[in-house]
């Protein structure tokens, strides 16, 4: 316990570890659908004036998309994969200056995504990845490529899907949702940008829990 500071004695992760941070990335830190998309209509398979309609976490549940079944899915985002689809989505608004605000704070930022879940491609979406993060400046300690989220313990979560916010929370994880209209239903804390508004919140949670932070995870939706 002798390498953590004493104000973050109640945010420690494992013997040394504290004020860690796992964040999502498609749809917490980059824009997924709309790269995928803009992929689509650059290559005639989608029309540019076509809208879809976000209100599912799965594009093949969603109206919009150009996808009859799973493997149509899978075949169009490998696909879009092979032209470096994870080295060029754009970030989602503000998310630079703030993970590095939260760096400046010492949060470990620990990137936790389930992009390998296509294989042949894996070291092209490693590749991709770390260098678009490197190129938008986005500061993190470790990048990790895991569907199994809920086995790597943080102090805070991050996360949009809804499957993974209610797994996490199942084994006792504190999870902030980031906002997006497939996720309104999730109760608990939650982000709606990347503002300096949101990152004094976020870090406030830090500092609440684990005292004050689990009976607002389980009751109502904090607001803005």
């Amino acid at each position: 316990m002798g390498m953590i500071p004493e104000q973050y004695r109640s945010q420690r992760v494992g013997l040394t570890g504290y004020r860690v941070l796992n964040l999502d990335l498609d749809g917490v830190c980059a824009d997924y659908k709309g790269a995928l998309r803009d992929y689509l209509v650059r290559h005639g398979l989608m029309d540019a004036s076509t809208v879809p309609s976000n209100d599912r976490y799965e594009l093949t549940r969603e109206s919009g998309w150009p996808f009859d079944t799973l493997d149509d899915y899978i075949e169009a985002h490998k696909a879009a994969e092979s032209e470096h689809l994870y080295a060029t989505m754009k970030p989602i608004d503000g998310v630079t200056h703030a993970l590095q605000r939260l760096a400046d704070e010492h949060v470990y930022i620990r990137i936790v995504t389930h992009r390998l879940f296509v294989s042949g491609q894996h070291r092209m979406v490693v590749a991709d990845t770390a260098e678009w993060l490197d190129e938008q400046h986005i500061p993190y300690m470790s990048l990790c490529f895991t569907g199994l989220k809920d086995s790597m313990q943080a102090t805070v979560c991050i996360d949009d899907s809804p499957a993974n916010i209610e797994t996490l929370r199942a084994v006792g994880q504190h999870v902030v949702v980031f906002d997006q209209p497939y996720n309104r239903e999730c109760k608990g804390p939650r982000l709606y940008d990347w503002s300096d508004e949101s990152v004094d919140r976020l870090l406030s949670w830090f500092d609440q829990w684990p005292e004050e932070g689990r009976t607002k995870e389980e009751g109502a939706d904090d607001d803005r």
